[in-house]
């Protein structure tokens, strides 16, 4: 498994759902529906905030100032846009210098309530990747519920890179 490549596909999978949100309108968007994070704006930039807090505190064993929003700073589709590609951006950077002896490298994890404990960075972008796929399938199933039809990626298409 290449984690570099998993986040990839995050990435990619993130700009389909991003895409799509100029097709609704922005109360669809904002509407809260329940779910993990209220909106699905919100649910798409808790997946970037939780990349940024993973390559930029995370990995690094740096304090973050990062908070679970509220996202009400985030009026229309293309302030997400750009909060994306500025996250997306420096997670690029960080992979194109990704190393063996970096994904092997342990990092402390805190925990909120807990002993920390020792994760390998490999096991920490797998980690990214795992958490940002499971709110993409929240994403699906809201997007069932209104009737949309949801910019899916399969990870084999992915890999086709045609597609």
């Amino acid at each position: 498994m290449d984690a570099g490549e998993l986040i990839r596909y995050t990435h990619s999978a993130r700009g389909r759902y991003l895409k799509m949100l100029n097709e609704l309108s922005w109360s669809e968007v904002v509407k809260d529906r329940g779910a993990s994070f209220s909106s699905i704006r919100d649910i798409l930039l808790h997946t970037i905030d939780m990349e940024d807090r993973t390559i930029s505190h995370t990995i690094p064993a740096t304090q973050s100032t990062l908070g679970h929003g509220p996202w009400k700073e985030f009026e229309d589709v293309k302030s997400i846009e750009k909060r994306i590609n500025e996250v997306e951006e420096k997670t690029k950077v960080y992979l194109a210098n990704l190393s063996q002896s970096e994904l092997d490298r342990e990092v402390t994890i805190p925990r909120r309530v807990g002993t920390p404990f020792l994760m390998r960075v490999e096991d920490i972008l797998v980690q990214l990747a795992i958490e940002n796929i499971s709110h993409f399938g929240e994403l699906i199933a809201i997007l069932w519920q209104i009737d949309v039809q949801p910019p899916f990626l399969g990870w084999a298409n992915f890999l086709d890179h045609n597609i």
